[in-house]
């Protein structure tokens, strides 16, 4: 029986060591000179995938459990040796294979084709970021005329995906079934992403997601006034940051256990005062370990004092500026959501509805990181082993309020338009649809 203790304990240095590329990665803080761009997006990409080899070796260990999703294929993948952790020399191996994966011609350029999918139509595309960069995206329309109302939906972990990945978040029949759901809506979906390299981190990360919805905004068939934005973990972050800064700009924004919207308590927060101390002791004590290196990071990066850093910090807060976003806003959480706790997102919430915000909140008990998009597959699940009854039901009870918060929106813009303009002709009524 392998070491549960040993494989714990390497679980938790790897979730560190991603978190702390994820975040010197963006923006440069704490980073080596010279190592950028298309480097830093593999590697963060390698390390995701050893972090999820490494969960799943936890959850085997504690309960092997049989079938094709219980991530034995991926640790006998990258744990050559055979000791139920994955060292140095096979993180580099595993390495060496993304490299060589990612520089295969066509794994981030769109076709430009559009093909049937479930009869809709979904195409590759591209759109120009506020300094000319093409940024990938997908598109899946609905077949007819239109103009239909538009979700735009903004994926999580690190930016510059590969395309593939953004396609999950637009296309139907994918490896997720609450995409597919939405599909089953009369709404076009473009699923946008955003760049990874130095000053990408509170900066042109959020330049590209604003330019992406704008982009969404300009398609054929698609009605301005009708488009909502939803996003989880690091895009859920992203749909907030939009919702602050595009002011009337779009209706509505879902944000699934949004990350970091106080990098303040994430870096520095003292955990035996809330919200740190109301998460439970074993992640609360990752949370913190990483926090410390991160914020020790980001100082000696950018030659900022302790004071200077906190202040950097609060300039770049969601939940200092939750008084910014006006339209209606949907939050999904989890209690049982380790890298994403439920408590350090509550501050937000309260803060919103005290404001007299347009809030709605859904809080699963049970579900892992991501379970709003209701994957059978990822690091967060692969910890977990197989769904319970219970988690299934909260992925469903989460999809369900999704397509009813965008559903409800969309409908009142037909018959209400966000301009206060004249409803147009054949819109009058609530339960108008395109």
């Amino acid at each position: 029986m392998r070491d549960r203790a040993a494989v714990r304990g390497a679980r938790r240095d790897l979730l560190t060591e991603f978190l702390l590329v994820m975040w010197r990665e963006p923006d440069g803080s704490g980073g080596s000179p010279g190592i950028k761009g298309h480097f830093m997006r593999r590697l963060i990409e390698v390390v995701g995938i050893v972090l999820t080899s490494v969960m799943a070796s936890h959850a085997l260990s504690a309960e092997p459990r049989p079938g094709p999703r219980d991530g034995s294929g991926l640790l006998r993948r990258f744990d050559t040796d055979g000791d139920g952790k994955i060292d140095e020399k096979e993180r580099r191996a595993a390495r060496d294979l993304l490299r060589e994966r990612q520089s295969r011609p066509g794994a981030a350029t769109p076709s430009g084709r559009t093909e049937t999918v479930n009869a809709r139509l979904v195409t590759e595309m591209e759109y120009a970021s506020s300094d000319g960069r093409k940024i990938p995206c997908v598109l899946s329309m609905p077949q007819g005329e239109g103009p239909f109302p538009m979700l735009v939906t903004i994926h999580g972990g690190q930016g510059n995906r590969e395309l593939a990945f953004i396609r999950s978040m637009a296309a139907p029949g994918g490896v997720s079934p609450t995409i597919t759901a939405f599909n089953e809506q009369p709404w076009a979906i473009l699923a946008i992403s955003y760049r990874a390299g130095n000053g990408a981190l509170f900066g042109m990360e959020h330049d590209d997601v604003i330019a992406g919805i704008r982009f969404a905004k300009t398609l054929p068939k698609i009605d301005p006034e009708r488009v909502g934005v939803g996003g989880g973990s690091h895009g859920g972050h992203l749909a907030l940051v939009a919702a602050e800064k595009m002011v009337g700009e779009f209706l509505c924004v879902a944000a699934g256990s949004p990350w970091m919207t106080d990098p303040i308590v994430y870096l520095t927060g003292d955990p035996e005062r809330p919200p740190l101390a109301e998460v439970p002791a074993e992640p609360r004590e990752a949370l913190v370990r990483t926090g410390r290196k991160l914020f020790a990071n980001l100082k000696r990066g950018r030659g900022m004092t302790d004071d200077q850093a906190r202040e950097f910090l609060a300039r770049h807060s969601i939940e200092a500026h939750a008084d910014s976003i006006a339209i209606p806003t949907l939050f999904i959480t989890s209690r049982g959501d380790d890298q994403v706790p439920h408590a350090l997102v509550a501050p937000m919430i309260e803060k919103m509805k005290a404001a007299g915000k347009d809030v709605e909140v859904y809080t699963a008990e049970k579900s892992p990181h991501g379970f709003y998009w209701a994957r059978a597959a990822g690091a967060a699940r692969a910890l977990r082993g197989e769904k319970t009854p219970e988690e299934a039901r909260e992925e469903e009870e989460a999809r369900r309020r999704m397509i009813d918060f965008f559903t409800r929106h969309f409908a009142e813009s037909v018959a209400e338009p966000v301009d206060g303009s004249t409803p147009r002709e054949g819109a009058d009524s609530a339960d108008a649809r395109p």
